[in-house]
């Protein structure tokens, strides 16, 4: 018996948060459906092997079909164009996705002209709330209200394909955390979700117990604006001014350009006790994760936090903003904070106290353990054969209306 066909869309498969759930959303999947993946991204077989290194998955391209959709002229990344390169994917997505007996978005919503399953990863889709969740950040000049940012967003919904709300699809909509799930109530108005966690995949605990520098801190993640990185030192500045010597690695991929670039110049700036190593593949990261003690994260609307679960899988504390999704992987007050000057009292408290520290350190492994890729699978199967079965007997005909 010939398996149902499931079409996977992702915009654009790169390295990031996002990638890790599409990989382990296919892992998990591949036995119950015929699989394809649309993505916008050109990968060849050496992009397959380093995404499942990343990752810890075991992904053969072979057994996929692979669509790679039409880009947008000028769109040559994730975060070039991304607006008008979205609008355009989903466009091609929505023109194939009869085609399937199932339509699921990896990284936020897709309109595939019915009912589907979308994993929403964070709220860059929506303009609306890029407004108001990147508030506090310094957003980069694109981005910006100008004459100019309202034409491309004008473009933008010119290019797409007409949709109802995203409350009225009749979707599956899957957030990331309870904060996730919090936003997608209180300013889309659905009240129908469920929160899948995305997989973190968890080192063996003899990594995690190699000696670490004691005054050391580590941030993790995308190279972004909304990241807050700046903020992370200037919280550390402070420490450093009171007398506690702190070092901190910043680890992510800067690029040659934009604010990659600037971020790292202006890293080199504040001194030798900040180092960039770049991207960390899984070893990389467990490598230098298990050298550090504390972890900290700046960015005050983070979705989840795979970075943050990540950091605490290998013991080290994360330090982390109470807003956001971040807290519920951290789920301590006293490893929470609101202002600059709150993160620095409550990092001086752990300097002064290495016992609790100690003590933390080996609760977080456990912790991030709550988001292992082997729960991610059995929850992500379980929701989608439950819609799946639902949408097949909704599509029954005795359930539908006879025309008159």
């Amino acid at each position: 018996m010939s398996l149902p066909s499931l079409l996977i869309a992702h915009s654009w498969i790169a390295l990031g948060g996002s990638e890790a759930t599409a990989l382990w959303t296919i892992q998990a999947l591949r036995n119950h459906f015929r699989i394809t993946l649309v993505t916008a991204a050109s990968l060849a077989r050496s992009d397959w092997d380093a995404l499942n290194h990343a990752y810890g998955t075991d992904v053969d391209p072979r057994e996929l079909e692979i669509i790679q959709a039409p880009r947008f002229p000028g769109a040559n990344g994730p975060r070039a164009l991304s607006n008008l390169q979205g609008r355009y994917f989903e466009r091609f997505c929505y023109s194939i996705a009869d085609h399937y007996d199932l339509c699921m978005s990896a990284y936020n919503p897709v309109w595939f002209g019915r009912p589907g399953i979308q994993l929403i990863g964070d709220f860059s889709f929506s303009e609306d709330m890029r407004r108001r969740l990147h508030a506090h950040g310094r957003p980069i000049l694109r981005h910006r209200d100008s004459l100019v940012r309202s034409l491309y967003l004008r473009l933008g919904r010119r290019i797409g394909v007409p949709s109802p709300s995203l409350a009225d699809r009749g979707d599956l909509i899957l957030a990331n955390s309870a904060w996730a799930e919090r936003m997608l109530s209180e300013h889309f108005g659905i009240s129908h979700t469920g929160v899948l966690h995305p997989p973190v995949t968890i080192p063996d605990v003899a990594l995690a117990a190699t000696v670490r520098d004691p005054l050391s801190f580590i941030c993790l993640g995308r190279i972004e604006p909304e990241k807050e990185i700046e903020r992370i030192v200037r919280i550390l500045a402070r420490v450093r001014a009171v007398g506690f010597p702190v070092t901190l690695t910043v680890a992510g991929r800067f690029g040659s350009t934009g604010y990659g670039s600037e971020l790292q110049s202006w890293l080199r700036e504040q001194g030798d006790w900040i180092s960039t190593p770049g991207f960390l593949d899984l070893e990389g990261k467990r490598r230098v994760l298990s050298s550090h003690t504390y972890a900290i994260h700046g960015c005050r609307i983070e979705a989840f936090g795979i970075a943050v679960a990540e950091m605490a899988a290998m013991g080290c504390v994360p330090v982390v903003p109470t807003s956001g999704g971040a807290g519920e992987v951290v789920p301590f007050p006293e490893l929470q904070y609101d202002s600059e000057e709150e993160g620095m009292e409550k990092i001086v408290t752990l300097l002064q106290n290495p016992a609790r520290t100690s003590e933390l350190s080996l609760m977080m492994p456990t912790q991030a353990r709550r988001f292992i890729p082997e729960r991610f699978i059995e929850s992500v199967r379980r929701y989608v054969l439950d819609f799946y079965s639902t949408s097949i007997h909704a599509a029954a005909p005795e359930n539908i209306p006879a025309l008159h």
